[in-house]
């Protein structure tokens, strides 16, 4: 049964987005050390209506029940291409938006900060050549904090991501010191986005995370793509 929520791209949209699955694949695939994985869609196979089905808002969470049920101990060089659905917020309407991620698990978290953001450089470079912006926040700003830099400690932390960042990228960077930003609510440390100088919509968005489950730890690092925003800038 097709759902009429789901999206069908063709013509000169489906070669763009063919396009750039190849471009993400030739990078990625690159790094030998780097594994594709594959991801489902739908959580309920017996689906009779779309108010039924359990549709996958982010795929990160997905990826992280994966590790900690097959091997929580090693490390982890993954990367994906999937579609994830959400609600518009001007209308509540399901959406769907195609996604390029990649997740590092098990690595020390500055030095999987460096590598994804390396390879999350060389992603929007190979498309965009320029015209976006990094922004980087700290996920664990206090309610009762209006401006991150009124704490010593959260403007070190985010001070050695941002060494790291201007080290390794010239790309232009922001930072976000209000308490009021969005971010999922795994990510501890560093949570980031991108966005587009023309179109300033957010083309991608990543962070740090740490999750326990039992005795089971995993940690990483990586960051998503809206491959949707991304068409529409080439």
């Amino acid at each position: 049964m097709l759902v009429n929520s789901f999206d069908t791209k063709y013509g000169t949209t489906a070669t763009k987005y063919e396009s750039l699955d190849n471009s993400f694949i030739k990078i990625l695939s690159s790094k030998k050390k780097f594994y594709r994985i594959f991801t489902s869609v739908v959580e309920n196979q017996s689906i009779k209506s779309l108010s039924e089905t359990t549709l996958r808002s982010d795929i990160t969470g997905q990826v992280i029940n994966t590790i900690l049920t097959h091997d929580s101990n090693s490390k982890h060089f993954l990367y994906y291409m999937g579609d994830v659905f959400k609600k518009d917020k001007m209308n509540n309407n399901i959406k769907q938006f195609r996604q390029h991620g990649v997740e590092i698990i098990n690595l020390p978290k500055y030095k999987s900060f460096k590598e994804v953001l390396l390879i999350l450089e060389k992603v929007l470079r190979n498309i965009l050549k320029k015209n976006y912006t990094y922004v980087f926040t700290d996920p664990k700003i206090s309610e009762n904090v209006n401006y991150l830099l009124e704490r010593k400690n959260y403007k070190n932390n985010i001070s050695k991501f941002v060494n790291i960042f201007k080290k390794n990228i010239q790309s232009p960077i922001e930072l976000n010191l209000e308490k009021d930003f969005f971010s999922q609510d795994y990510h501890q440390d560093i949570f980031f986005y991108v966005y587009s100088n023309i179109s300033k919509k957010i083309i991608a968005q990543g962070g740090g995370y740490q999750y326990k489950k039992n005795t089971k730890k995993v940690e990483g690092f990586g960051f998503s793509c809206n491959v949707d925003y991304l068409t529409e800038l080439i």
